[in-house]
C-alpha cells in the first residue's frame, strides 16, 4: 500500500505537469501559427501593391493626378485624410481601362475578390504619395 501511495504522489505532479506543458505547447503553435499568417498575408498585400502600380505604371512621389486623372479617369470617389487628398477607383472598373491590370488582377485574385477592391491613391500636394489596395468597405 504504501507503494502505490509512494507512486502515486510521485506521478501526480508528474501528470499535472504534462498537462500544462501540453496546454503552454498548444498556446505556443497557435501563436505562432497566427503570427505567420499575418506575415504571410502583409507580404501578399506588399506584393500585390507592387503590381497594381506596376501595371497602372504609377509612381510614388512622381506621378500627379493629372496624369492620374489622364490615364484612369475620374476617381470613384474621393475625401480628404489627415490633410491628404485621398482617391478610390474601382478595381474592377479599372481592369476595363488597363489590359495590362486586367491580367495582374486575374493573377492576384479571383474574379469575387477582384470585385471586393478598390485601388487607393493618397495625394501630398499634386503628386502622388502612396498607391495600395484596399478591401471596398475599407476604402
Amino acid at each position: 500500500m504504501k507503494k502505490c501511495l509512494l507512486i502515486a504522489l510521485t506521478a501526480l505532479p508528474l501528470v499535472a505537469h504534462a498537462g500544462l506543458m501540453d496546454s503552454l505547447t498548444d498556446t505556443v503553435t497557435s501563436s505562432l501559427t497566427s503570427s505567420a499568417k499575418e506575415m504571410a498575408g502583409s507580404a501578399m498585400d506588399s506584393a500585390s501593391n507592387e503590381a497594381i502600380k506596376k501595371a497602372l505604371d504609377i509612381k510614388e512621389g512622381a506621378s500627379n493626378k493629372q496624369a492620374i486623372k489622364d490615364k484612369l479617369g475620374a476617381p470613384a470617389s474621393t475625401r480628404t485624410e489627415a490633410g491628404q487628398e485621398v482617391w478610390s477607383y474601382d478595381l474592377t472598373a479599372l481592369n476595363k481601362v488597363s489590359p495590362m491590370l486586367a491580367e495582374t488582377s486575374k493573377t492576384l485574385f479571383k474574379d469575387a475578390e477582384a470585385a471586393q477592391k478598390s485601388v487607393v491613391i493618397k495625394f501630398e500636394g499634386e503628386t502622388v504619395k502612396t498607391l495600395s489596395l484596399a478591401d471596398n468597405a475599407k476604402a
